[in-house]
């Protein structure tokens, strides 16, 4: 992915170049179900908070990429979105509203790949 001053330099608009590079924020992780877990609002998150119990949940259409590390010292709960299911390795396609265990400083990249259907890819 070019850098945002990459693409401005080829003519796009500031605004746009940033855009396409994707949004990041803080979130503190929240909750205990998929109902009240913290919403993830940008494509990068690091998220604090996590304590085994507490999660946030994935928004996002077909296509969409979130990544998110977890930077608390224990398991962080990440939610699909309502009605969808996270592929877990090594177990298959995932089990609809479950939570995905994001272990402690790891980044997962979760990829939507069906309005039902979220892959997710953890660094080692």
């Amino acid at each position: 992915m070019a850098y945002a001053s990459e693409l401005v330099g080829v003519g796009l608009a500031p605004g746009t170049a940033a855009g396409i590079g994707g949004q990041y924020n803080a979130v503190t992780a929240l909750g205990s179900a998929q109902t009240d877990a913290a919403p993830l609002t940008a494509s990068m998150s690091v998220v604090a908070g996590a304590d085994g119990t507490k999660g946030v949940i994935l928004k996002g259409q077909v296509g969409d990429e979130v990544w998110v590390f977890n930077n608390s010292g224990s398991t962080l709960k990440v939610y699909p979105p309502t009605g969808a299911a996270i592929a877990v390795a090594g177990t298959g396609l995932g089990t609809g509203n479950a939570a995905f265990s994001q272990l402690t400083y790891k980044t997962t990249i979760y990829k939507c790949v069906t309005s039902t259907q979220w892959l997710a890819n953890t660094s080692a």
